[in-house]
């Protein structure tokens, strides 16, 4: 079997890397058998299968570790939802929640390959002054400049930290960091490989998209992403975070049209 590990990240040959991809079993099967026997029932096999994706496809896709963590904390989240009436389309376990598409390097490549109804998860990096940020949230909108102010205000930088404000600064930088090809940077991070992050930040959607039922995509490669409904990101991210890299400081930016203020996130969920 091929492996893309080696690779150069800039010269990433997609067609490979799907190659690659498609000769290994799917996250599918992983995802069930935690589903029927929990993920203390990991097997030699399945901790085998999660090493080899992430030795064959490097930086394409989240780490072994990382999956794990994400089904984890987001199948606590998914249970503690309230379910006013019963839906087998909304109650669906995760392994029925995976969706294969084209690849794609972007959170807008990403929106165009999505079902109607599911919004992408987007990621970014923001520097501000030495500071290194981690800015997430859902649809292809970019950052405003009042989110770089309370950014700012949350970590207590002067305003004029915002005139050396970088965003996404380069390929080389995405990569190096945060072990992830451009495409593939959030929050879910290698717990035990955590960036020198200064802040995790969640930003602000609009809030009919819970009421509406609108769901969000989480990219678990290049090539895969996990279904899952909006209202489960903020505790989903919450629950990461404080798991994985405890700490980092979390910050939730209020939205638009309500006090722009910032808030720090809670021990709880």
């Amino acid at each position: 079997m091929r492996s893309f590990a080696s690779v150069p990240s800039a010269t990433m040959n997609l067609q490979l890397a799907e190659e690659v991809l498609y000769d290994l079993p799917p996250l599918e099967g992983v995802f069930l058998h935690w589903h029927i026997h929990g993920v203390t029932a990991t097997t030699p096999g399945i901790t085998s299968l999660l090493a080899r994706r992430e030795q064959m496809l490097g930086v394409a896709t989240l780490s072994g570790t990382s999956i794990r963590l994400l089904y984890e904390c987001a199948t606590d989240c998914l249970r503690r939802l309230p379910v006013p009436v019963y839906s087998p389309w909304d109650s669906r376990p995760l392994h029925a929640r995976l969706l294969r598409h084209s690849p794609s390097k972007s959170a807008a490549e990403t929106q165009a390959l999505l079902p109607p109804g599911v919004l992408v998860q987007k990621t970014i990096s923001v520097t501000l002054g030495e500071r290194l940020l981690l800015c997430t949230g859902v649809g292809t909108g970019s950052l405003a400049r009042w989110h770089l102010r309370d950014m700012a205000a949350a970590l207590a930088l002067p305003f004029r930290t915002l005139k050396r404000c970088t965003i996404n600064s380069s390929t080389h930088m995405l990569v190096e960091t945060f072990a992830m090809q451009p495409g593939m940077v959030s929050p879910f991070l290698h717990p035990e490989r955590v960036a020198p992050l200064s802040a995790l930040v969640l930003l602000p959607w609009r809030e009919r998209w819970e009421a509406q039922e609108r769901e969000v995509a989480i990219s678990l490669s290049l090539w895969e992403s996990l279904i899952l409904p909006l209202r489960c990101l903020r505790p989903l991210i919450r629950q990461y975070a404080r798991r994985a890299y405890p700490q980092v400081r979390l910050i939730e930016l209020g939205s638009e049209g309500a006090t722009r203020s910032f808030i720090e996130a809670d021990d709880g969920s």
